[in-house]
């Protein structure tokens, strides 16, 4: 099972990110910046979900690049995720910290599979190379 950080203020979204993995990944949460940090320093997970307007404007994307800092983070993919799509501020977004972007439109059961998605990429090229994935800001939409 994939460990995953979600670090989201928002309750009823924290709690529906933990209905959409739970049954492909361990998932931590926390809605406070400086316990993810913590968290991340204390585990090694295999990727890490942060809302781009994590109690302000910056909080989330210097959470991003503190986290990236980390020794064990260099590569890991780290997830910008927004409930508001913010299409002028993407590349700021994916040249500090972030590997990838998920943000509105999308609708529950792509969410999930955005996630799988990603974690495969990382898991079957890690499995063939001894070099982590490289980073993939496009993430096929999945239609039902």
């Amino acid at each position: 099972m994939f460990k995953v950080l979600l670090v989201e203020d928002e309750v009823t979204c924290s709690s529906s990110v933990h209905l959409l993995l739970k049954d492909f990944c361990q998932l931590h949460s926390t809605s406070s910046s400086g316990i993810a940090l913590n968290l991340a320093a204390a585990n090694k997970y295999d990727l890490i979900i942060i809302d781009i307007d994590l109690h302000s404007k910056t909080e989330g994307v210097n959470t991003a690049s503190a986290i990236r800092r980390l020794t064990n983070y260099t590569s890991i993919p780290i997830v910008a995720f927004s409930i508001n799509e913010c299409a002028e501020k993407r590349q700021y977004i994916l040249s500090n910290g972030y590997s990838h972007f998920i943000s509105e439109p999308f609708n529950i059961r792509n969410f999930a599979q955005q996630i799988k998605f990603i974690l495969s990429s990382q898991v079957n090229y890690n499995n063939s190379s001894p070099l982590l994935a490289p980073v993939h800001t496009f993430i096929p939409k999945v239609i039902y």
